[in-house]
């Protein structure tokens, strides 16, 4: 019982709820009274003794579901094939399971490994990766390996079967499970009090798995990081402006000086003045993408004066004005509340993009795409994605699932590649980052 209230008192104080030890030691007070079988009841209770302003008053509330939703997963018993079960499509537990089980026993298969791996010790950012190893060892990565490399073996160079297809993309898929739950394990455990220390893991962290109470913090470092690249891009067309030295004409027009360079001659690149169209979709499934990305897009306005946002779940609404005349944070809430929330429909989304904006694309038009490309299974009009690739400069499409999702279930993204000049996963802040620069570098 005391290991379990030291635990959650270090998960607050790492979400900036300060508990002292007397509070501590109400706590205990408390839980001897109520105990942990009623959650609410201890929720309600603890909230009077632990936290003290409103603001940490919604921390602790955010920060107890996360920690007693992971304490009763672990707790739970997890039905997983027998050590020495046999006759089954593959000899792993492990690879039965991933073939055979739903996303919710994966994850409580991912929970129950990081608890007997002793994951609550984990207090470093650097130890992130020893805790994902022990966590996939404890699981029997080490034997599902030896298994793929068996059939490869057994192939002889042929293409790989069907099931070991299979399970490479599923240990592929579980990896990026294990590394994202052990982020987030660290937010809640280890020793994130320095702010440096914690804008790493921000950044490296799949945006759809960071916490609400940490939204601020990480507004304030996605505006930082956008303001930086503004800089760095104003530098560059600044230098346009100016000019480059041009060698040749220069050393031609002083050869009559006997190479004393009285007069320096420069050259200078025309600058387009760009256009960027981006379109979001705000679904359930990446509304917390797009939320970064307009975000860091809106903060970028000083670099590209001309941006237009679309945002869609299924019919495309224009949020450009929306910005302009409200707080970014209110305005973001408000094109989510708005377009968000609806069944998938890129074809219904391109046809409204077409009608809108065809005749504004042109060669000196960007347009990005941000989006899981699932589409229900409904029409793709990949017609209309040939359209605006062929008029506009660029297309760019930033897919926020890992590749190996990709193709998989309702997702169509092969089919609406083709039309882009490039594709990019971005599930991360960092990796939305590189994109944007790249962006910048093509798009002034």
């Amino acid at each position: 019982m005391e290991r379990v209230l030291t635990d959650f008192v270090k998960a607050l104080r790492n979400a900036n709820v300060r508990v002292s030890p007397a509070e501590t030691l109400d706590a205990m007070e408390v839980i001897d009274r109520v105990g942990y079988g009623n959650k609410k009841l201890l929720k309600r209770t603890l909230s009077i003794v632990l936290p003290k302003t409103p603001e940490e008053k919604d921390k602790f509330s955010s920060c107890f579901d996360d920690f007693f939703t992971d304490e009763i997963k672990t707790l739970k018993v997890i039905d997983l094939p027998s050590q020495d079960q046999e006759g089954s499509e593959s000899n792993s537990d492990l690879a039965n399971t991933l073939l055979e089980g739903s996303q919710a026993e994966i994850m409580l298969a991912i929970a129950d490994a990081g608890e007997k791996s002793e994951i609550r010790e984990i207090k470093y950012f650097t130890q992130r990766s020893v805790f994902t190893r022990r966590i996939l060892e404890q699981m029997g990565v080490g034997k599902l390996e030896d298994e793929i490399m068996l059939m490869g073996q057994q192939n002889d160079g042929d293409v790989p079967s069907d099931l070991e297809q299979q399970l490479r993309s599923h240990l592929t898929g579980l990896r990026e499970r294990v590394s994202d739950f052990v982020q987030q394990q660290f937010l809640l455990h280890g020793d994130v009090s320095g702010e440096q220390l914690r804008e790493q893991v921000f950044k490296s962290m799949n945006m759809a798995q960071i916490d609400r109470s940490y939204l601020h913090e990480v507004h304030s470092l996605v505006r930082r990081m956008a303001k930086k690249l503004a800089n760095m891009h104003s530098r560059r067309r600044k230098n346009f402006r100016r000019g480059k030295l041009d060698i040749r004409k220069t050393l031609r027009d002083n050869w009559v000086n006997q190479g004393i360079l009285f007069n320096l001659k420069w050259s200078y690149k025309k600058l387009d003045r760009p256009k960027i169209l981006v379109i979001c979709d705000v679904s359930g499934s990446v509304g917390a993408y797009a939320r970064f990305m307009l975000m860091f897009l809106f903060s970028l306005t000083e670099v590209v004066s001309k941006i237009r946002a679309f945002v869609f779940s299924s019919n495309l609404g224009e949020v450009t004005q929306d910005f302009k005349d409200a707080q970014l944070e209110p305005a973001i809430e408000k094109a989510l509340q708005k377009h968000g929330g609806g069944s998938t429909d890129y074809g219904q989304a391109l046809s409204d993009f077409i009608s809108i904006c065809l005749d504004d694309i042109d060669k000196k038009t960007t347009v990005v795409i941000l989006g899981d490309a699932r589409n229900n299974f409904g029409p793709e009009k990949t017609h209309l994605m040939k359209l605006i690739f062929e008029r506009a400069k660029q297309v760019y499409w930033l897919n926020p699932e890992g590749k190996y999702r990709w193709n998989t279930g309702d997702s169509v993204m092969t089919n609406y590649s083709a039309y882009c000049t490039k594709v990019f996963q971005c599930g991360s802040i960092d990796q939305l980052e590189r994109v944007i620069a790249t962006l910048l570098r093509t798009a002034i």
